[in-house]
């Protein structure tokens, strides 16, 4: 038995990267080895949380989540405590709010998820200069910059659009922002000065 902590003010933040109409997995917050991840697979967004090793896939549920959102206002506790035999785990607050049945998510198989750091390390050298026009959408940048604790990020000083691209919170060295900075439907041209604005 594992008991993993995460603070409910993280657990709400970070839910905000999530879809909820994808697949199971992907609903989940990934608390891996002291880090907590979440992502929709075009975002992604990392706390180091610390506390014991282990991965545990903890479900997003919306009245989890709630409660969470409440409890964060009194600095409250999510423990979730882990029966790798029984492939179940309980989700309580500081405040005493049970989540009922199993809250976490048992892959049968190694996933996508199992990659993500990964992912990230592709952006472990900076880039040397920009390379592409950074295509982002207002719903992804909200969800992202929700996710971090102060709200407020700053980018990478050049986005190269082949690889993820990197934020961080401006206040909280604990809080790692990653994205997509293409679109994956369409192929956009970097944006320049329109004819219109030339004499």
């Amino acid at each position: 038995m594992t008991d993993y902590t995460i603070r409910c003010d993280t657990f709400a933040r970070l839910s905000t990267i999530l879809d909820g109409e994808i697949e199971p997995l992907f609903n989940c917050i990934r608390l891996d080895n002291g880090q907590a991840v979440a992502t929709n697979r075009m975002l992604m967004a990392i706390e180091n949380i610390g506390g014991p090793s282990g991965i545990v896939h903890i479900i997003a549920d919306p009245a989890l989540i709630a409660q969470c959102v409440i409890e964060s206002k009194f600095d409250s506790r999510l423990t979730i405590t882990v029966v790798e035999e029984l492939k179940f785990a309980t989700a309580k607050t500081t405040l005493g709010y049970i989540h009922p049945g199993n809250c976490s998510y048992w892959p049968e198989a190694v996933t996508p998820f199992d990659r993500w750091r990964d992912v990230v390390m592709q952006a472990k050298e900076p880039a040397l200069s920009s390379k592409g026009g950074m295509f982002w959408d207002a719903a992804s940048m909200s969800r992202l910059a929700a996710s971090s604790p102060s709200g407020r990020v700053v980018f990478e000083q050049n986005i190269d659009t082949s690889r993820p691209a990197l934020i961080r919170d401006v206040t909280d060295y604990d809080w790692l922002g990653v994205f997509t900075p293409f679109s994956a439907k369409d192929n956009f041209v970097p944006a320049t000065i329109p004819t219109w604005m030339t004499p």
